[in-house]
């Protein structure tokens, strides 16, 4: 099975800054927007575009993800802070040049 995300970026155009402001109808405009279909329990790195600032998600899945490295679904405790995120909205991307992410696809079993 298949998911997809979308990722988007807002970031400079011609060395100005886009604005993230509420246009007539109180939306925010449209960035950048690129759209990547994850699959399995398989990261994905996605590049970076050099000017991009900030990153918003949004997915039909639950999704991990971790700026600068490999995302990974915790088989266990993580306790070094290289966790990945699970459904993030929105991250600064500081210098970072890539986003690893990824979803789990499989059944959750729970006691009880």
């Amino acid at each position: 099975m298949d998911k997809f995300l979308s990722y988007k970026n807002y970031s400079s155009v011609q060395g100005e800054d886009v604005p993230v402001t509420p246009d007539d109808n109180s939306a925010v405009a449209q960035g950048h927007i690129n759209t990547y279909l994850l699959t399995g329990s398989a990261n994905k790195e996605v590049t970076i575009p050099t000017d991009a600032k900030f990153a918003m998600f949004n997915a039909d899945a639950d999704i991990w993800v971790r700026v600068g490295a490999a995302a990974a679904i915790p088989a266990g405790d993580v306790t070094d802070g290289t966790g990945s995120e699970l459904n993030p909205t929105m991250r600064y991307l500081g210098s970072a040049g890539a986003l690893g992410m990824q979803f789990y696809f499989g059944i959750h079993e729970y006691a009880g």
